[in-house]
């Protein structure tokens, strides 16, 4: 069998995988984007003006009253951003606390009340004496609890007395109030 050629099978077959593989990757780099267009941009689906929340307790008494100019939900992250929010805690139909700010936000489940930007707090006497005021940049308040806290400096006054402080943690059912972080006061007796 006279001078034939001789076919070497492996190169050819090794250079067939790679030109596959060649275009193979090929169609990948060039293959459209698939993006997700039925997902939620984080646009609100809902915009309430002027909204007032009334909670009652389990005997139908007015516990807390949460109102805003605005209210704003997205969607997306079910988060509820309120504009010149008004909280009041009541107490037998009186009220007891009022708190205002520039702006919040409500927790996804309702629980908590995170209230930003000049944030001030007056807590009514039950005697008839003056209120305490509270200033601050941010509050925590968790209704139900009763609790309202802050990790950031706050100013109280009651007349001519003033106490600052670098956070606070109050109990409005016990009436607790806990200062801390750099604790000063200035006291004067009213008259």
């Amino acid at each position: 069998m006279g001078g034939g050629h001789r076919i070497h099978w492996i190169p050819l077959v090794l250079a067939g995988v790679l030109a596959l593989l060649a275009v193979w990757l090929n169609q990948l780099t060039h293959r459209p984007v698939m993006e997700d267009h039925g997902g939620f941009a984080h646009e609100p689906d809902t915009i309430v003006t002027r909204f007032n929340a009334l909670a009652f307790d389990a005997e139908g008494r007015p516990l807390h009253r949460l109102t805003a100019d605005k209210l704003i939900h997205y969607m997306d992250d079910d988060t509820t951003e309120i504009m010149n929010p008004r909280f009041r805690v009541l107490e037998g139909g009186r009220l007891q606390s009022d708190v205002v700010a520039s702006r919040g936000q409500i927790s996804t489940n309702g629980q908590h009340v995170h209230l930003l930007g000049n944030v001030r707090v007056r807590r009514y006497s039950e005697t008839g004496g003056l209120p305490v005021t509270l200033d601050t940049d941010y509050l925590w308040i968790t209704p139900d609890a009763h609790l309202m806290r802050t990790d950031r400096a706050v100013t109280l006054r009651q007349g001519k007395t003033v106490i600052t402080a670098g956070s606070m943690l109050a109990n409005t059912k016990n009436k607790e109030l806990t200062l801390s972080k750099g604790v000063h006061g200035y006291y004067e007796k009213n008259n």
